[in-house]
C-alpha cells in the first residue's frame, strides 16, 4: 500500500519531536510554546504529549495533564492546511482513551478562536469561567467537559 493511502496515524511524542512539536506550535498559533516548556513537557511524568503525524511530517498534537479523576489538555494544534478533517477531534479522543477513570477535562480557549470554541461544544465541553489576562493579550475561557454526565457529556 503507498504511504498517501495509510492515512496519519496517532502517537506519543518524545524529545525527538521537539522541533516539529515547535514547528505546529509556530505555525498554529498566536503565541507559540518555547523550547524550554516544551522540553519540560515532555519530560515531565504526569503529562500525556501525542503527536499526529502523516507521512514523516508531525500535523497536529495534543498534550494533557492528568490529576486523580481530572485532566487538562494543555496544548492542541494542528497545521493550517490540515483543518478541517477531524483531526483536533481524533487528538481529543485518543486523550480521553488515554485515561479512562478520567471525570472532568479542563482545557482554556481564546475567546476570539470561535471555530476552536464551536469544536468543544461540539465534543460536550461547556464555558465553565474566564482567566483574566491568561495569554497576556486576551483572556482566556475555561471550558469543561463533565464525562460524569455520560453520553451528552461527550460520547465517552
Amino acid at each position: 500500500m503507498r504511504e498517501a493511502e495509510t492515512g496519519p496515524f496517532l502517537r506519543r511524542m518524545t524529545l525527538s519531536d521537539l522541533p516539529a512539536a515547535m514547528e505546529v506550535d509556530r505555525r498554529s498559533l498566536p503565541k507559540p510554546w518555547g523550547e524550554r516548556i516544551w522540553r519540560d513537557e515532555l519530560t515531565s511524568p504526569f503529562g500525556l504529549y501525542l503527536a499526529l503525524e502523516q507521512g514523516d511530517e508531525v500535523i497536529g498534537q495534543i498534550g494533557v495533564r492528568s490529576v486523580l479523576d481530572e485532566m487538562h489538555i494543555t496544548t492542541i494544534a494542528v497545521l493550517p492546511e490540515h483543518r478541517r478533517r477531524g483531526h483536533a477531534r481524533a487528538l481529543i479522543w485518543a486523550t480521553l482513551a488515554a485515561y479512562p477513570d478520567a471525570r472532568l477535562v479542563h482545557l482554556e480557549v481564546r475567546p476570539s478562536n470561535r471555530t476552536a470554541r464551536r469544536l468543544y461544544a461540539s465534543l460536550g465541553f461547556r464555558e465553565t469561567g474566564r482567566r483574566p489576562r491568561y495569554y497576556g493579550d486576551e483572556d482566556a475561557v475555561l471550558m469543561t467537559l463533565d464525562l460524569s454526565e455520560g453520553p451528552s457529556g461527550g460520547g465517552r
